[in-house]
């Protein structure tokens, strides 16, 4: 869904907020004159491009805790509206300047999968 090289930006405050957000590298371009989310014309793209556009996207924020190397991430927006008010649970991993979040076992369309993503700290 994402490929083998996706790309985006996870973020831990001290504050205990988390925002991520990351996508496929080499999504395609919406047809027609689309550059805001309020464009009225979004609603004229054609259902295959809409389905694109949102399976190779994913966003969500909310607040986060640790327990040992388990980070949960207490969902309160999300580009999936089904996680809202979830709890995404992670086990972590910390290797220099990256961090390496996996899922527990999850089925996904009937198939029983761990996912895992390795994040790399951006120097400021």
């Amino acid at each position: 869904m994402y490929g083998s090289n996706p790309t985006g930006y996870i973020t831990y405050t001290p504050e205990k907020r988390m925002m991520v957000i990351f996508s496929k590298c080499d999504r395609l371009a919406l047809s027609g004159d689309i550059n805001s989310p309020f464009s009225k014309k979004i609603q004229y793209l054609p259902s295959q491009e809409c389905v694109q556009a949102f399976s190779t996207f994913n966003a969500y924020a909310g607040m986060y805790t640790i327990d040992g190397n388990t980070v949960t991430h207490h969902v309160e927006v999300a580009s999936i509206p089904n996680r809202v008010g979830t709890d995404l649970i992670r086990t972590f991993t910390l290797r220099e300047n990256q961090v390496t979040l996996k899922t527990p076992p999850t089925r996904i369309d009937d198939v029983e999968k761990v996912l895992e993503l390795v994040w790399e700290k951006v120097e400021s």
